[in-house]
């Protein structure tokens, strides 16, 4: 891969040249690469991934067309130094949320007892909910955490009193805008 500098006749120059050069614009920069080869047919996880870029693309699309998520994603992108909003929504369609932290400190098996879930997302984490279960795999409890201001942190309340909560499981599963999904699990200690 080359660099072009202060060259008057490929500057802005976009595109292939022949069958060996390819010429691309970059942060304001002339990019030149060879030109690639295609080396057959592609495979299962090749074609796979063109349909997810094709459906991250699609989605990125409608989002840049929506008034409301449109402006999110342009003011998200502007803030993180992302050159546009539609890589920015790409990225977010390909990539779930994050769960960094997940502390049960402060439950003790009473209503009221707090879970606090530390969650991030390219844009915004859309929605957290939480499941408690017992050693035996039955449910104590379910609902949605919410935020306090900072949509990074979410709460859950404790809704059910749960005097042998040792051993217990706590699943939270955090969701974007794009539909993506992840789970945490923390096992309960008497401790905790």
């Amino acid at each position: 891969m080359a660099f072009v500098k202060k060259n008057i006749v490929t500057d802005g120059l976009s595109g292939k040249l022949g069958k060996n050069l390819v010429f691309r614009q970059s942060n304001g920069k002339t990019v030149v690469s060879s030109s690639p080869t295609p080396t057959g047919i592609s495979s299962e996880k090749q074609v796979d991934q063109r349909k997810l870029f094709t459906k991250a693309a699609h989605y990125a699309q409608t989002q840049m067309a929506d008034p409301v998520f449109g402006e999110k994603y342009r003011m998200a992108a502007k803030a993180k130094g992302i050159r546009t909003p539609n890589n920015l929504a790409v990225q977010d369609y390909l990539r779930p949320p994050v769960i960094e932290t997940l502390n049960a400190n402060a439950y003790h098996g009473e209503i009221g007892d707090e879970i606090i879930i530390e969650a991030y997302d390219d844009l915004e984490v859309e929605k957290v909910s939480v499941e408690i279960y017992h050693t035996d795999g039955s449910l104590v409890e379910k609902g949605m955490a919410s935020t306090n201001g900072n949509p990074f942190e979410w709460h859950y309340a404790a809704s059910v009193a749960n005097a042998e909560y040792g051993g217990d499981k706590v699943v939270v599963k955090a969701f974007d805008h794009p539909g993506n999904e992840t789970l945490k699990e923390l096992v309960l200690t008497s401790q905790n």
